[in-house]
């Protein structure tokens, strides 16, 4: 169920900034609870990262994020070559 799945991966990236508490943790908590689909969400990932990395050091962002991965195990969802093909026309 996608919704869930959504639920899920938002409480999952909260739980990674909850202990840490500034300005910009709660742009990106908004951010986070605005989202609406998880590639949104990996977007987010970065910005997460960062975070983590300036408060807690990299190798503290290394592991949170990591704890991610089980949510996005493909990555991004991509769109086929063919959805995105433009149209060639003749001159």
């Amino acid at each position: 169920m996608p919704g869930t799945e959504l639920r899920k991966t938002r409480t999952s990236f909260h739980a990674l900034l909850a202990d840490i508490k500034s300005p910009r943790t709660y742009r990106v908590c908004y951010q986070i609870e605005a989202s609406r689909t998880l590639r949104e969400l990996w977007h987010l990932r970065t910005d997460v990262y960062e975070l983590l990395a300036e408060s807690r050091g990299e190798s503290e962002a290394n592991l949170r994020i990591a704890s991610l991965n089980r949510h996005f195990p493909e990555g991004p969802k991509r769109c086929s070559r063919d959805s995105r093909a433009a149209k060639i026309s003749s001159w």
